[in-house]
């Protein structure tokens, strides 16, 4: 067995003392990597370059000759050892939930940041000896042995499953509940202006609502660690446990507990989809390299599109809101002339050097496929519970995908097995969802909000948060701003705005219009007093250059949206938004 040992005994260096022990075997050379990225986020971020002393022995204490192979590679000469003992330290002070962090608070441990692997020996059982400093607790997944003196013991299958079961080291509070017998807890590190009492209440039903839309629980138990922190945000999922963090004062008043609900039925909704129905390529992992897969869309893209309509089917989101969020995620992708550019199966694979890396020029080149993917997600529950009258919805397709893919199979094939079992709930094989995937999935065609919605008797209501006069469309430039201090920088151009071809550039410096100084807020006022056609000119500075640049105003596009019951909704059409709603 293979036994990792993390103590910690100097919290405040945000230094972890990470030690493995393990049989040499009969292999001459021993080669030890440590992951370069972390399940469920896909970027490379070279995790070890936060390795420091790196040392090995034999167990009688005779050093061991070691050189690295690679950045993140190791490779460590037997000898005549049986035993091999590896001591390395590693910096953590990145407080994400894709990172590990260590303080004088707790010390949280991301298992890919932190944990180097034997490349041939992954599928070994595995022992995790933790010693927290004195008065900290251990909260994680795995399963614990028992106590050893300091240390406290937990077992692993395999590495994947030490990778994909984070450790929670602290004071952190542990809040316990049950759905259908089994445990649940939440272990909250930090303090904000939330309710103890109400978040397991409403975790709990949380849970619930999933539950039943899957059919069972997966897990034997389940743990949520939630990081409570100054502004930061973000969500892991992991097999039986996940991640979240959120600010401290994000749960009054009402729509920013929002924000709590959604990141939990979002992380929870992994738990089915991904960490047990995932994409072939995902698993088993590749630790040192990308894993490429076209179907993050469908994984990201169905988990964001079901995270806030289970809230409403849950009762803990009212319908208003649910359409208002949904209203606000189609004008956002509609402010991204990169829909025409990029589709969902291109941003799918492209995730590792686009998505977590955006810049100046992303909403012109590339969308994310959460947003974009949830939106297809919309579409397909409409176009299939239109060709059903209503008798399946994609739900049944995400059942289907579950129960054909279990987590001890091979994966969803890249090609044609999402189109198949959609064909397969529908009943047909017409053509008419080969011609869905082929427009808005491998395709860039605008997206047809209004003949989706239809089907649940919606509406699109666009317009302008401050129209011309009259009504009319505002002028335009097609620009973005930034502050750096008391300037005003241009942040993006956007492709589809009249600066764009007038010659406008990312970080340039605004310094006037038509002559007279500006700020964003003063361009704002002045541009509210022109109408589209007119012609202005932007003093800028470009680098230490003085640059003017004139631009002929175009009409802005729509700013508003509302999703709205049309005026005499059918008697199907009523049908199908109670069932969609769950109301």
């Amino acid at each position: 067995m293979i036994t990792y040992t993390i103590a910690m005994p100097a919290p405040h260096s945000h230094l972890f003392d990470v030690t493995i022990t393990l049989d040499a075997g009969d292999v001459s050379m021993l080669d030890l990597v440590l992951p370069a990225w972390t399940p469920g986020s896909y970027m490379i971020r070279e995790y070890a370059r936060h390795v420091q002393g790196f040392t090995a022995h034999s167990a009688d204490g005779t050093a061991l000759p070691w050189r690295k192979t690679a950045k993140d590679a190791w490779q460590i000469e037997r000898g005549l050892a049986t035993q091999i003992i590896v001591r390395y330290q590693v910096y953590a002070n990145e407080l994400t939930v894709r990172t590990s962090h260590l303080d004088g608070t707790h010390g949280y441990i991301n298992g890919a940041c932190v944990f180097m692997y034997a490349p041939e020996r992954t599928a070994e059982p595995l022992e995790v000896r933790v010693a927290p400093p004195d008065g900290w607790q251990v909260t994680t997944a795995l399963e614990p042995v028992a106590a050893d003196g300091s240390e406290l013991v937990f077992r692993a299958a395999d590495f994947d499953e030490l990778v994909d079961s984070p450790l929670e080291c602290g004071t952190q509070r542990v809040l316990p509940f049950e759905v259908d017998g089994i445990p649940h807890r939440l272990a909250i590190w930090g303090r904000g202006n939330e309710d103890e009492a109400r978040l397991v209440a409403d975790t709990r039903r949380i849970v619930e609502v999933q539950r039943d839309f899957f059919g069972s629980l997966p897990y034997p138990h389940y743990t949520i660690i939630l990081h409570l922190t100054d502004g930061r945000g973000g969500g892991l999922e992991h097999r039986n446990s996940v991640t979240n963090m959120l600010d401290r004062w994000t749960f009054q008043p009402e729509r920013s507990y929002e924000r709590y609900l959604s990141l939990t039925s979002h992380e929870l909704f992994h738990v089915w989809h991904v960490k047990r129905l995932r994409p072939a390529p995902l698993g088993p992992f590749d630790y040192q390299r990308e894993n490429y897969t076209r179907l993050l869309w469908l994984m990201e893209g169905a988990t964001s599109y079901y995270d806030e309509l289970l809230l409403v089917r849950a009762s803990l989101l009212r319908p208003e809101r649910f359409l208002e969020q949904l209203a606000d995620g189609i004008l956002a992708l509609q402010s991204q002339p990169g829909r025409n550019v990029q589709s969902v199966e291109q941003s799918s694979f492209d995730a590792w050097i686009k998505l977590y890396r955006p810049d100046e020029n992303s909403a012109n080149s590339s969308i994310s496929y959460y947003l974009k993917g949830s939106l297809v997600c919309l579409l397909l529950d409409m176009a299939i519970r239109d060709h059903t009258a209503n008798i399946y919805s994609f739900d049944d397709v995400l059942r289907l995908l579950s129960t054909r893919y279990p987590i001890e199979g091979p994966g969803i094939p890249e090609d044609g097995a999402v189109l198949a079992a959609i064909e397969e709930v529908v009943g047909a094989q017409n053509g008419v969802f080969r011609d869905f995937f082929a427009r808005y999935i491998t395709g860039t065609a605008e997206l047809d909000y209004a003949g989706a919605l239809a089907t649940v008797g919606l509406e699109l209501r666009w317009s302008y948060h401050n129209p011309r006069p009259g009504g009319g469309a505002p002028a335009w430039l097609g620009l973005t701003f930034k502050r750096q201090g008391e300037r005003t920088i241009v942040a993006n151009v956007r492709s589809d705005g009249p600066a764009y071809p007038a010659g406008v550039y990312a970080d340039d410096e605004l310094l006037a219009l038509n002559g007279w100084r500006v700020t964003e807020e003063k361009l704002n006022a002045r541009l509210a007093e022109r109408a589209p056609g007119d012609l202005v000119t932007l003093t800028l500075f470009r680098g230490d250059t003085l640059v003017e640049v004139p631009v002929t105003l175009a009409a802005a596009p729509h700013d508003s949206l509302k999703l709205a019951p049309i005026a005499e909704p059918n008697a199907e059409q009523q049908a199908a938004y109670r069932d969609w709603l769950g109301l």
